[in-house]
């Protein structure tokens, strides 16, 4: 989504569980751009027309499992289960399919979500990651065992750079589910309890983390929730503990920017169930930020546009902020009748991605004005070349497609 690709950082490079309005995917923001475009695609910064959905989806669909996708540039890289792909985003062609070398073990199919894949340089070449549920066939007196195939795959042809398969924790059972990597270590959570890390390098478990749940890599930080579901961050090179928050947390959703959101069970100072924006790298709100601009809220849904801004929804409304000063941008009020309250959808370069009952609307993000009144498309998932649908796992359509419609102004 961004123009250049140089090295994959935690939140550019992260998979996690999927979050609202595509960003709001938990484990990380889009990736930079690596994929070729082609002489005939044209880039709009930021798009607000879109075309017709392309033919076939990009991925999903009944009976097909489910699926995550990251944009690049063009291209469409798409992970399920048992399987990470490329496709072509303008016109829905499968560029290349990896499946797992190993047994996949469908025993854990459906336990967890399934990560978007997760974007890396590796020995200057721009790779895909993914990782997936095996199992290693009995042998002799040695009877089958779980295990975790961790695949390194060219991102322009599909050729497998590597593979490495790792044993599952003891006692770990449940999904897989890559998280998002720095370029140095992939971090992979392993059934409900458990994370590790995996050295890039060797391709060997480097640590961990018994206990912690984890949930969005970013800027060197594993952000998850250990004992009594307190909310953590671990260093991702060594899963040395970073810094806890006393607080105790159902649900954390990343932001992007090195930010993330969390649900906390308050304590004398704060209101219980009351929701926050947090800093990943100190688990405490960012500095600038004055708490009485979020209102308080039970419900805060956050996003940054990978340029200025963040943009969130909450119980007082929509909202946006400053994402370097965190000052208040403008505000469309629950309660003002004046105007009809956009439901947000994902963000991106300057634009807000909406609908209201009057259809798609896009708004402008440093502003809140109306900048397009007829797009065509609410994105769920966008770049300068085409909007997606179907890319929020909480509001998927009824087939569990994920199309695209090209941007065409």
């Amino acid at each position: 989504m961004s123009a250049s690709l140089t090295l994959c950082l935690a939140t550019a490079c992260g998979g996690g569980d999927q979050p609202a309005a595509d960003q709001p995917q938990k484990g990380a923001a889009p990736g930079p751009d690596t994929s070729p475009v082609p002489t005939a695609a044209k880039s709009f910064d930021p798009p607000l027309k879109f075309g017709a959905q392309t033919r076939d989806p990009i991925a999903g669909g009944f009976s097909k499992g489910k699926w995550a996708v990251r944009l690049d540039g063009t291209t469409a890289y798409a992970s399920s289960e048992g399987e990470v792909k490329a496709v072509g985003a303008l016109d829905s062609k499968e560029l290349w399919s990896v499946k797992p070398q190993g047994q996949s073990d469908k025993s854990t199919y459906g336990t967890a979500p399934v990560a978007r894949p997760t974007l890396v340089q590796i020995d200057g070449k721009a790779a895909v990651l993914a990782a997936f549920p095996v199992s290693v066939p009995a042998s002799g007196t040695t009877p089958s065992r779980a295990a975790i195939e961790l695949t390194a795959v060219a991102a322009d042809s599909g050729t497998r750079l590597w593979t490495a398969t790792v044993d599952k924790p003891d006692s770990q059972d449940g999904g897989t589910v890559l998280l998002g990597s720095d370029g140095t270590t992939a971090v992979i959570r392993v059934g409900g309890s458990t994370t590790i890390g995996i050295a890039l390098v060797t391709r060997q478990i480097v640590w961990t983390a018994k206990g912690f749940y984890g949930e969005i890599v970013d800027r060197g930080v594993v952000v998850g929730r250990g004992e009594n579901t307190k909310v953590t961050g671990l260093a991702i090179t060594d899963g040395k503990e970073a810094w806890t928050n006393q607080e105790s947390a159902p649900e954390l959703n990343s932001v992007g920017a090195g930010l993330f959101t969390a649900k906390l069970s308050g304590t004398s100072t704060r209101a219980q169930n009351n929701a926050v924006l947090l800093d990943v790298s100190t688990g405490r709100p960012p500095a600038g930020l004055d708490e009485k601009t979020l209102g308080e809220p039970t419900y805060l849904s956050c996003l940054h546009d990978q340029r200025s801004t963040i943009v969130c929804s909450a119980d007082k409304g929509v909202f946006a902020l400053d994402a370097t000063t965190f000052k208040e941008l403008w505000t469309i009020d629950r309660k003002d009748k004046s105007r009809l309250l956009p439901e947000v959808t994902t963000a991106w370069h300057g634009a807000v991605y909406a609908t209201t009952t009057n259809g798609t609307v896009v708004l402008d993000a440093l502003t809140g004005k109306d900048k397009a009144t007829d797009p065509g498309l609410a994105p769920t998932d966008v770049n300068g070349y085409v909007g997606l649908s179907g890319t929020n796992p909480k509001t998927l359509n009824k087939t569990g497609e994920i199309t695209a419609y090209p941007a065409i102004g």
